[in-house]
């Protein structure tokens, strides 16, 4: 859905942004994920079940060069 602002006056834009300034303490946003603590580390290798990788694609990253080493 879009609006068309065009035809507002800026008095009309002034006293909507007033009125979102005021409703704002009502909104409740729900906190980003990286701004949630995990609540306990990731799984192991041992952890992770029902991935399947090709055996090709596991060579190939085998074969790379740890990220930042």
């Amino acid at each position: 859905m879009t609006y068309d602002v065009s035809g507002m006056v800026q008095d009309d834009l002034a006293a909507l942004r007033g009125d979102c300034v005021r409703m704002l303490p009502h909104w409740v946003t729900p906190p980003a994920p990286w701004e949630v603590e995990r609540a306990g580390a990731a799984p192991g290798p041992a952890g992770i079940h029902g991935v399947v990788v090709p055996e090709s694609s596991a060579r190939l990253i085998d074969s790379m060069a740890g990220f930042g080493d």
